[in-house]
């Protein structure tokens, strides 16, 4: 088990060798966002080789612009465990630092689950899936939801929102620091906003992003023994003009030969801490235990 630094978000500490053999240390963001690992465009001299095999690929960013990429191999141990693992390096990222450490990249979904780990609201942990029908039932849960049908289709966890007669895909993002939503989807499902949108910005991959903040209230669905139920809760969402993600043969599954609905919002981690959340990517599910 690894505790993480960062407040709700989940950045864990790892330790590396640039060419030289010197050795450094350096925060790791774990993103339930992000489909593959990404390293920050300032570890140059820290890289392995270059995945000569594999062609120039793409990241897509918050604010909708596109970021060019090389796949590289990048060595770094976490938890004490060795790692070697294909990493996306794009030509120009954000540096920043937490603590005076700086941030060298990210590890996504497809890590979460070759290791089959858990990000653990409940105790602010990083740790191997530990759930199993013998510890864990539905009727344990105060929220329980599929991680499976994101996975296959979007290749990240989502969830539901129900609102006005429309269910909404909703991304369960670790390495958001707030919650996001189209204004287009508030407007048409008349979700009631408690408080007037105010201009501000939010920090993305490739940089600062304008967006409106307002207060909302929302029903989140989540699975019962016997069938759903809608949870009633509130929060601060940022108005984004675009879709969080839009379906496309590089980011998503068919299903039936056509795309899934688009993600038209997410949660982001202190939504998620403030409900005990455990993301789970070797049972693969996401769910919070019911108070003692």
């Amino acid at each position: 088990m690894v505790s993480w630094r960062g407040g709700y978000t989940p950045y864990v500490l790892v330790d590396y060798m640039d060419k030289n053999a010197n050795e450094h240390i350096g925060l790791m963001l774990m993103d339930s966002g992000c489909m593959g690992n990404v390293l920050s465009s300032d570890m140059a001299d820290c890289i392995g080789e270059l995945c000569k095999l594999e062609d120039d690929i793409e990241l897509y960013t918050l604010d909708g612009r596109v970021l060019n990429a090389k796949r590289v191999r990048f060595s770094f141990v976490l938890g004490g465990i060795q790692f070697h693992e294909t990493f996306s390096f794009p030509e120009k990222t954000t540096p920043y630092c937490i603590g005076g450490v700086p941030v060298v990249g990210i590890l996504g979904v497809e890590f979460m689950q070759k290791y089959r780990l858990s990000i653990d609201y409940s105790d602010f942990s990083l740790h191997s899936s530990d759930v199993n029908p013998d510890n864990l039932s539905i009727s344990d849960c105060d929220f329980f939801f599929p991680m499976e049908p994101g996975l296959i289709h979007y290749r990240v966890p989502v969830i539901s929102f129900h609102q006005g007669g429309k269910e909404i895909v909703v991304l369960a993002d670790s390495g958001a620091d707030h919650n996001i939503i189209t204004k287009k989807t508030v407007i048409a499902n008349n979700f009631y906003m408690s408080r007037m949108p105010l201009k501000d910005c939010i920090e993305g991959l490739g940089g600062s992003v304008d967006a409106e903040e307002t207060i909302m209230k929302f029903n989140m669905l989540s699975l019962t023994d016997d069938d759903v139920r809608k949870i009633t809760r509130h929060g601060s969402f940022f108005l984004l003009p675009h879709y969080v993600l839009t379906p496309c043969d590089d980011l998503c599954e068919k299903k039936d030969g056509q795309f899934p609905p688009p993600i038209e919002a997410l949660v982001g981690a202190p939504f998620m801490a403030k409900q005990g959340w455990v993301l789970d990517f070797g049972a693969k599910i996401i769910f919070s235990r019911k108070a003692a």
